[in-house]
C-alpha cells in the first residue's frame, strides 16, 4: 500500500509540470516551453528564424556535398540550434543546423532570420480539397510540390508565386513522368499531376476572398471545374495571387490517394 502510495505521488508531481505548447496548429510556429518542479523552475526557451530565400535545401551535413534531406520555402518557421554554427569556405557562408518538422539539418546562416516570440493565433480563414483517381506517380508529384508550398507564410500585401515556391520539376527532386496536358493533347511529363496542386490553392485562396490570376487547362480536369482550374507551366505560365486579406495568412496542404488539399489559416497579429 506504501508503495502504492508512493506511486501516485509521483503521478501527482509529474502531473504538476507546466508545458505550455504554443500553435498546435500549423505545427511549425514558435513554442515556448517551461517546466516547473518543487524544487525549482527551469525554463527552456527555444529560438525560432524565419527562411527568407525560396527553395533552400537543408542538408545532413554541414557542406552542400551532403545528402538533401528536403527543401525550405521563403517564410518557412525553423527551430535554431543555439552553438551550431559552423564555418564554410565556399560561397555559401557559415551554415547553422536547424530543426524543421523533427529533422535536423544545416542550411546557410544568411538565410534564416531570427523571429521573436508572437504569440499569434490563428484560425482557419478557408480550405479546398480535390480528388482525382489514385495514381503512384502522380501522387508523388503533389506531394514533392505541396511540401514545397506547406508552411509558406505571406503577410498582407506579399506575392505568393507557385513557381517561385515550388522550383522547377526535376527527377534529382524525386518527381516522376505522369500524365500532362499539352496544347490541347494528353501526353506524359515529368511532374505532371502538380496542376491539381496550383488549382487546389487556388480554390482556397478564392474561398478566402483573394483574386488569382490563374488560368484553364487546354482540356478539362476531373478534380476541379473550369472556372476552379488554375493551369501551370514552368517557364510559360505562373499562378500567382498577392494577399489582399488585411491579415497575415499560413498556406497548409497535405495530400495522397489522389486527394489534395488546401487550407489557408490567418491571424490578426503583425509580426515586427
Amino acid at each position: 500500500m506504501k508503495r502504492l502510495f508512493k506511486s501516485m505521488s509521483v503521478l501527482i508531481m509529474g502531473c504538476l509540470l507546466a508545458v505550455n505548447v504554443y500553435a498546435t496548429k500549423p505545427t511549425n510556429e514558435v513554442a515556448t516551453i517551461t517546466e516547473e518542479a518543487s524544487q525549482g523552475t527551469t525554463v527552456e526557451e527555444k529560438v525560432f528564424g524565419r527562411i527568407n530565400a525560396t527553395n533552400v535545401i537543408m542538408r545532413t551535413g554541414t557542406t552542400r556535398e551532403t545528402e538533401k534531406i528536403c527543401s525550405l520555402s521563403k517564410g518557412v518557421a525553423v527551430e535554431i540550434v543555439p552553438g551550431s554554427e559552423v564555418e564554410n569556405t565556399d560561397e555559401f557562408g557559415n551554415r547553422i543546423k536547424i530543426i524543421y518538422q523533427e529533422k535536423e539539418g544545416y542550411i546557410a546562416k544568411k538565410y534564416v532570420t531570427p523571429i521573436e516570440n508572437i504569440q499569434a493565433e490563428w484560425y482557419l480563414l478557408s480550405t479546398a480539397t480535390t480528388q482525382a483517381d489514385a495514381n503512384q506517380n502522380r501522387d508523388t508529384n503533389i506531394s514533392i510540390a505541396s511540401n514545397y508550398i506547406n508552411g509558406t507564410i505571406l503577410k498582407p500585401g506579399e506575392k505568393f508565386s507557385f513557381w517561385d515556391t515550388v522550383g522547377k520539376c526535376t527527377y534529382d527532386k524525386g518527381y516522376k513522368d505522369a500524365t500532362v496536358y499539352n496544347a490541347g493533347k494528353v501526353s506524359t511529363g515529368i511532374g505532371g499531376g502538380v496542376c491539381q496542386v496550383s488549382t487546389t490553392v487556388n480554390i482556397s485562396a478564392k474561398n478566402a476572398g483573394i483574386k488569382t490570376n490563374a488560368r484553364q487547362h487546354s482540356l478539362p480536369v476531373s478534380y476541379a471545374s473550369r472556372e476552379d482550374e488554375a493551369t501551370v507551366s514552368f517557364g510559360n505560365v505562373d499562378f500567382s495571387f498577392t494577399n489582399t486579406t488585411g491579415k497575415t495568412i499560413k498556406i497548409v496542404m497535405y495530400s495522397g490517394d489522389g486527394a489534395c488539399t488546401c487550407e489557408i489559416w490567418a491571424t490578426d497579429s503583425v509580426e515586427e
